[in-house]
């Protein structure tokens, strides 16, 4: 297996990364499901994703067709991982940040930022969540259907407010565990 977060290979059993600690024991049951849902999710999506489009490829030039629909799913099949992927890099606290001002800030100083930083996160996700069930509540009113297999626009696209609220409660899980563990931290010394 390797971690998300350090890229260190490591035996499954060991139920974490020796690098960097990050333990799955220490993750609820509930957690590990998800987790493993989401990994379950993102590999299928992608292997449907490169299937529609060799599909595409090799009828387009030997049958002069193609998959209806096709074009449409592996649009949205986009979506859907890169919604998967970003909720998986939240998780694994491995995604795209700017901390420049972090590490030049003193160490007794950086959790709570990182706290401050993770709230801010949530907050901004949630913002979204909320823009974009709006944005669903307005397709589905449009009525409007996907070329593929008549499923409706608003289904393909529900992993925008979907997306933003797991992102969210994970933003928000990161920064209330960063500060239990910076109290723990305190208190030991």
């Amino acid at each position: 297996m390797q971690c998300l977060k350090c890229g260190t290979v490591f035996d499954p059993d060991e139920k974490g990364c020796p690098v960097c600690a990050e333990k799955d024991r220490d993750k609820s049951r509930a957690a590990l499901f998800m987790a493993k849902a989401e990994d379950i999710l993102i590999s299928t999506f992608l292997v449907v994703m490169v299937v529609v489009v060799l599909l595409q490829v090799f009828l387009r030039y030997t049958k002069n067709s193609a998959v209806p629909g096709g074009d449409i799913l592996v649009r949205h099949l986009v979506l859907w991982i890169a919604f998967f992927g970003a909720a998986i890099a939240t998780r694994s606290e491995s995604h795209v940040r700017i901390d420049a001002l972090v590490r030049v800030m003193p160490k007794k100083v950086r959790p709570w930022i990182e706290g401050a930083v993770n709230f801010f996160s949530a907050a901004v996700c949630a913002l979204l969540l909320y823009a974009s069930w709006e944005f669903i509540l307005i397709e589905r009113q449009t009525g409007n259907y996907s070329g593929f297999a008549g499923l409706p626009v608003w289904v393909m696209e529900v992993i925008f407010p979907f997306g933003y609220a797991l992102m969210a409660f994970r933003f928000a899980r990161n920064g209330i565990s960063g500060i239990k563990n910076r109290n723990k931290e305190s208190h030991s010394c």
